[in-house]
């Protein structure tokens, strides 16, 4: 299958101009009118990828059986190798499943803790995934500590936080991001991971804002565990992501759901069945929609030869997002959250939003859908959020932006905020 599909991908140029142009031309399934500055919650897919992929559905439902009995594993594999190279890592150690939260699920209610161990995460933790751990305290009695984490705050200050945490508490498990979704900041996670091995404790990574947005080197790396949406920020139709288990913990990592391919983790193996494990476990756990995983090799491509690779990707959009931060950040008159640690913009950038109304701060949630409900009128929704007393507004850069973009976009957020804050009577 793959052989075909990637045979008919049409270059014009081993690099072309991102911007407004390569949108019209590779992004044509968006709404002419939309100003899309929010590509780090969903992601979107190129058209020629979302064509290959609905070339794939249709393939599976032309004889389903023999897809499912003979293609849907070879392809599975071949989608580990390709992303095997650019994560840098034994594909062996690669599975697939459909999101970041799964992946993270995946995880810690497979692997064996233990009544009493504890599992120490940060308060800008992704809500769905500190869900999960609630979710382990309330029915197996497994603990949790939040280190607190105010931004702005340096990457030093934040490791010294966890390894005050360590000290004192010897946790089995931290979870931590890559990026963390809301504020929009790359956490110290490399830093992060060195520590948990120097502490013994596992390191469960929160990669959704990973592969794709900025480089991630998994053998420079070595975590424990490693989950990143291909969805978000590496062009693949949703819902898709890459789940990493190193080798030492293969047997104690099950499917979500748990399926035909079970086995107990006390049972042991062939020397080359034991490396094929994770793949044996996680090729087929149900029926479902595999079109994602039988175009990951298409995306690569795509990104490969029509956007010059990951560093063209990646330095356009990095670059962008430092503009927006500074263009939208005097207009405002407010600075980026992290434009004095540099290291901490990504592909995205968090600004605080200058506004005068306590009500935002103090109960977002109340106001906040009738905020974006304005910001979808106009086609350009912002995400925002409160944190540490100010109200924050987070922009993602993209192939197909320019800060024109964020120019209308951030204009369309004040007025909208000021609209609501009249309309239920918190300002006169």
């Amino acid at each position: 299958m793959f052989s075909s599909l990637l045979g008919q991908l049409s270059l014009t140029s081993s690099k072309e101009k991102f911007g407004k142009g390569f949108r019209a031309k590779y992004f044509t399934n968006l709404d002419k009118d939309v100003y899309p500055v929010n590509h780090g919650s969903y992601g979107l897919t190129p058209t020629p990828i979302h064509e290959k992929y609905l070339e794939a559905v249709t393939k599976h439902a032309n004889y389903p059986d023999k897809y499912l009995k003979q293609e849907q594993k070879q392809n599975y594999v071949e989608s580990l190798q390709a992303l095997s190279k650019v994560l840098n890592c034994d594909y062996h150690n690669l599975a697939i499943v459909d999101n970041a939260t799964t992946g993270i699920n995946t995880v810690l209610r497979s692997y064996p803790l233990q009544k009493g161990d504890l599992i120490v995460i940060q308060s800008t933790v992704y809500g769905a995934c500190g869900n999960t751990v609630k979710f382990l305290k309330d029915q197996y009695d497994i603990n949790f500590h939040v280190v607190e984490i105010n931004y702005p705050i340096t990457n030093e200050e934040i490791v010294d936080k966890f390894e005050k945490a360590f000290k004192e508490l010897k946790p089995k498990l931290c979870m931590f991001d890559t990026i963390s979704s809301m504020p929009g900041v790359i956490f110290p996670y490399k830093e992060m991971t060195l520590l948990c091995s120097k502490y013994n404790v596992l390191s469960l990574i929160d990669g959704a804002h990973g592969i794709g947005c900025i480089p991630q080197d998994l053998a420079e790396l070595k975590p424990d565990f490693y989950v990143s949406n291909l969805h978000k920020w590496f062009f693949v139709p949703f819902g898709c992501s890459v789940l990493y288990v190193d080798p030492k913990h293969h047997k104690n990592i099950h499917t979500l759901p748990v399926s035909h391919s079970y086995l107990p983790s006390t049972t042991n193996l062939p020397e080359e069945d034991e490396k094929n494990r994770l793949i044996d476990r996680f090729f087929f756990n149900g029926t479902k929609n595999f079109a994602s995983i039988d175009v990951i090799p298409y995306a690569i491509k795509f990104r490969q030869q029509v956007c010059g690779g990951e560093e063209a990707i990646y330095d356009y959009c990095h670059n962008l997002a430092v503009q927006t931060g500074e263009l939208v950040g005097k207009k405002w008159g407010t600075s980026p959250l992290d434009q004095k640690i540099a290291a901490q913009i990504s592909t995205m950038v968090t600004i605080p939003v200058p506004v005068d109304v306590p009500e935002f701060i103090e109960n977002w949630p109340k106001y906040d859908n009738l905020v974006y409900a304005k910001c979808f009128t106009k086609k350009a929704y912002t995400p925002c959020i409160p944190h540490n007393g100010r109200l924050l507004a987070r922009y993602s850069c993209q192939v197909y932006n320019e800060l024109s973009d964020y120019d209308y976009a951030s204009d369309v957020l004040i007025e909208a905020l000021n609209e609501v804050a009249k309309e239920e009577k918190l300002i006169k």
